[in-house]
């Protein structure tokens, strides 16, 4: 599905050089259903892949004018599309109480996305934590500069929350900043890619204006991390969180874990009843809910 993905991306940066914009698109059994758009026409397009037929578009209704044009311009051979470069983002730590938020950045021409595949790299939710610290040191000996990571440990991440609040904004514009973050740090070290994937975790209005400017296609995606870009991105995240949990743990010798839930409130408790309340500033994102169920059996 991934080579279908990247080879799809590529035909919809064609049509856009020719004015024909990405209306919609949906995952089909098999394929990908693109709507495409010039003015008021419209039409949708089937995409498929396989390693017998190969890439096939195939018309599925709409303006008959603007599905002949778009004919007319995709190329009949998968090896005529050029080849796209993209940055992928993605995060960890977003709705973990204990530890760091943590963003990467990847950047990937063809040749890397094929070696990305070539090492399995798929979704860090779908992987242990130990294949999660194998495919980290495998995407960093790749390239070193290919790839960036932030990691806002809890003290700064509950200050900068607290500035947002006060501005009407919330964590999730936070992460927005991180994202940015990671991808401008990325841009000093590779140049523009033609299209910048972000695992969509908000509309696009919140994220846009902390871009770079630059020429490339923005690209906020449910289920991102079928991109080879996205995923190893979503891998090194993890890892860097998985980092921020240790650092806790070895300096308060009570072993951090990730979760919101009642497991991780237990462990909380620990802490708690052994530094005192501060703790959490220092250890968790205590704009959760968590902070206030495990305060309440600390009265002062």
């Amino acid at each position: 599905m991934s080579r279908l993905i990247r080879l799809v991306d590529d035909a919809v940066r064609i049509l856009r050089r020719d004015g024909i914009r990405l209306e919609s698109r949906r995952d089909l059994v098999n394929g990908i259903q693109i709507r495409f758009a010039d003015g008021a026409d419209s039409c949708r397009f089937n995409f498929y892949y396989s390693k017998k037929k190969g890439f096939t578009v195939i018309p599925a209704g709409g303006d008959t004018v603007l599905i002949k044009r778009i004919e007319d311009l995709l190329p009949t051979d998968e090896k005529q599309l050029p080849d796209e470069t993209r940055i992928g983002t993605d995060e960890a730590g977003k709705g973990d109480y204990m530890g760091p938020l943590t963003v990467a950045a990847v950047y990937a021409d063809a040749s890397l996305t094929t070696v990305l595949q070539n090492i399995g790299v798929t979704d860090s939710k779908k992987l242990s934590d130990e294949v999660i610290r194998k495919y980290a040191g495998e995407i960093r000996n790749i390239a070193p500069d290919i790839s960036t990571v932030i990691s806002v440990n809890p003290t700064e991440y509950n200050k900068r929350f607290v500035q947002l609040k006060v501005s009407g904004k919330n964590s999730l514009d936070l992460l927005a900043e991180c994202h940015a973050e990671a991808i401008s740090r990325l841009l000093k070290n590779v140049r523009m890619p033609d299209r910048i994937i972000i695992d969509k975790f908000c509309p696009e209005k919140r994220i846009r204006h902390l871009l770079p400017s630059g020429d490339y296609e923005l690209d906020l995606r449910v289920r991102a991390e079928s991109d080879p870009a996205v995923a190893a991105a979503s891998i090194l995240a993890r890892d860097a969180y998985l980092n921020g949990l240790e650092v806790i743990t070895d300096r308060y010798k009570i072993k951090a874990m990730p979760g919101a839930g009642k497991e991780t409130d237990s462990v909380c408790r620990e802490f708690v009843k052994k530094y005192g309340s501060d703790v959490l500033d220092r250890i968790a994102k205590v704009h959760f809910r968590n902070t206030l169920k495990i305060n309440s059996l600390f009265p002062d």
